[in-house]
């Protein structure tokens, strides 16, 4: 059973920062302090700043006053739900049980880039009951029950991942069922999957790729295709609606001087699909009407055939 982990008497506060009842939020040190927690006794960060810790916090609070986060001295071992795991950073639930570990938590900024922390990265190896997954892994975050939650990835890496609909090159990281079940991943590449709509080329432009808890491709708790992104252009037909298109919307590529098409959600319910392209919303009887989803997806040309046949399940080959 988990309790709330008080705050401690700290010393060596340098600075810090209250909520409105006077609790601490956050706070710097410069000495020395073993926090009791429940993955273990922490030393907070204190030694002097360098290139790659040069304004860590070392200690955040909840308001309740129970510890949201402790960013060590040094990497350690720490007791986690899946056993003994390096960790240069903790984050709790409010009842003092983990919610997330990562292994490295150096400051990116000018004088440190992401490319010098990926350079400490290590692989390390999960199973799962869909599939056994190494990759170089920037975090892992827990449920309340300690079942794994969400890996999250280092950006370069890419894991030909196995899917309820088949093989497919994953990015970013992925999202659990609380029972194992894989529920969410990020396309490396457009994808081709089959859908109830028909053929789509599955890949979200807009994807956040620096959290694992909200991907582009999502099954239900059976496996069935829930959710997936894609760009371009949707053709709708049916005896009652006649023929309806819903466009990709169109903005200005991030860092670059080209227009790119951004993406179109799509859910499946119970013969019922439902396209969204950010600006409108509709829903169709898949029994009752045709669909025709044509892509229109600029990632300089590259697609998942590129990676050869592993990368899905169709049978092209």
């Amino acid at each position: 059973m988990s309790t709330i982990t008080p705050i401690p008497e700290l010393v060596g506060i340098t600075s810090h920062t209250e909520y409105d009842n006077g609790l601490l939020r956050e706070c710097s040190l410069n000495e020395r302090n073993v926090i009791h927690t429940s993955v273990g006794d922490l030393v907070p960060h204190f030694s002097s700043p360098d290139e790659r810790s040069k304004d860590l916090k070392s200690i955040s609070y909840y308001e309740s006053g129970a510890i949201r986060s402790i960013s060590l001295d040094k990497q350690t071992e720490v007791s986690t739900p899946i056993g003994e795991f390096p960790a240069e950073l903790v984050t709790f639930y409010e009842d003092g049980t983990m919610d997330s570990v990562f292994p490295l938590n150096g400051q990116i900024g000018f004088t440190w880039s992401e490319k010098d922390e990926e350079r400490l990265a290590e692989s390390y190896s999960f199973e799962f009951s869909f599939d056994t997954i190494t990759a170089k892994t920037i975090g892992v975050r827990f449920f309340h029950s300690g079942a794994v939650k969400s890996l999250i990835w280092w950006p370069d890496e890419i894991v030909q991942l196995d899917t309820p609909t088949g093989k497919y090159p994953a990015r970013t990281g992925i999202r659990l069922f609380e029972d194992g079940r894989l529920r969410s991943f990020e396309p490396a590449v457009p994808i081709i999957m089959k859908t109830p709509v028909g053929i789509v080329q599955a890949f979200d432009v807009e994807a956040v790729t620096i959290d694992a808890d909200e991907n582009s491709v999502r099954f239900d708790h059976e496996g069935h295709l829930a959710h997936l992104a894609t760009a371009g252009d949707v053709i709708i037909a049916g005896p009652t609606i006649g023929r309806k298109r819903i466009s990709s919307l169109t903005r200005m590529a991030l860092g670059e001087d080209k227009p790119v098409k951004l993406s179109i959600s799509i859910d499946f319910g119970p013969d019922t699909v439902t396209f969204d392209n950010g600006e409108e919303k509709a829903s169709f009887s898949i029994s009752e009407n045709r669909f025709l989803v044509m892509p229109d997806i600029s990632t300089d040309g590259l697609s998942a055939c590129d990676l050869g046949c592993d990368s899905c399940d169709l049978g092209c080959a």
